[in-house]
């Protein structure tokens, strides 16, 4: 009999490593791919092939609507991407997505997932671009959150040529500086400024639950830079170097654009993931220095072109 408990213990420990042995190689493979899709995206493209469009709407667009932690929820598609996080008092939403595909993807995705819209308190929008602000004045007009923008983001707002289809803008409201903090509920996202991608852009530092656990998401709120002068590629390369060493705290990297975190690569696994499992969207620390380093790397590749011309 001691000896089969021994025997089982020592099977069962194999296949807990072999398990993790597994999930280590999928994340790394994952990670290498987030990092190709991030230099697709954003890095200058070789000579003889075009810039991809980061935040285009492709015909199919559609991501389902996603329940990622505890209190996080991906409610966006594959051109821009939205979040709910959850409190006992409420929702607050980062990004408000384009004003085309506020009500299709963002307030019918969070009713799936039986989240009622009617709570949404404060609308966060990362920057001052229309596929981020687009859904804001109609969450505003409809279910009467505030709207959170930076001080020169509220300003670049409606100054900046809108792609694509114009949205409406929200009435001005919630205006926030760097170190600022919302709570809501036993939550707090704190406000960092990171200027580069737009004059005030905001990328949150905000906690996220998985059972037991608290993890940090760095919300990097401006992916690229590619279109930028050079003088604000360099304030872009500056936000990100301090965006990431900001708070060691900070586990988990998610982004407005699908293609800039790996959402559509951690998906599946997250689908599949077995209790013990380690969670697909939890990188560590080191790593989430690293991919700010690639978008930062980015900038820095277009910089030198730019330099040279």
């Amino acid at each position: 009999m001691n000896n089969h408990i021994i025997l089982s213990t020592g099977l069962l420990l194999m296949a807990t490593v072999v398990s993790g042995a597994a999930a280590s190689a999928d994340m790394a493979s994952i990670r290498a791919e987030e990092y190709a899709s991030i230099r697709r995206a954003f890095c200058p493209p070789p000579p003889d092939q075009p810039a991809q469009n980061a935040a285009g709407t492709p015909a199919d667009i559609y991501i389902e609507p996603t329940q990622i932690f505890d209190n996080l929820y991906f409610v966006g598609d594959r051109s821009t991407s939205s979040w709910a996080l959850t409190t006992p008092d409420g929702i607050i939403l980062l990004d408000a997505g384009f004003h085309g595909n506020v009500e299709g993807t963002i307030v019918t995705g969070m009713k799936k997932l039986g989240l009622d819209p009617a709570t949404i308190k404060y609308v966060i929008v990362s920057h001052g671009h229309n596929d981020h602000f687009g859904g804001a004045k109609y969450l505003q007009d409809t279910f009467g959150p505030k709207i959170v923008l930076s001080e020169a983001d509220w300003t670049h707002m409606v100054t900046w040529p809108q792609r694509g289809n114009p949205a409406p803008y929200p009435t001005r409201d919630v205006v926030v500086h760097d170190g600022d903090e919302i709570s809501l509920g036993g939550t707090t996202v704190r406000m960092v400024v990171t200027p580069g991608h737009t004059p005030g852009t905001l990328s949150p530092i905000f906690p996220v639950k998985d059972g037991e656990q608290t993890h940090f998401v760095g919300y990097w709120g401006g992916d690229g830079a590619g279109y930028l002068p050079a003088a604000e590629m360099e304030t872009y390369m500056k936000s990100a170097d301090r965006f990431a060493s900001l708070d060691p705290r900070i586990d988990v990297e998610l982004s407005n654009h699908a293609v800039a975190d790996g959402l559509l690569l951690k998906l599946p696994l997250l689908q599949d993931r077995k209790p013990g499992d380690p969670h697909p969207f939890v990188s560590g620390n080191a790593s989430f220095r690293e991919w700010v380093g690639v978008l930062k790397t980015c900038a820095g590749e277009f910089l030198v072109q730019k330099q040279a011309q």
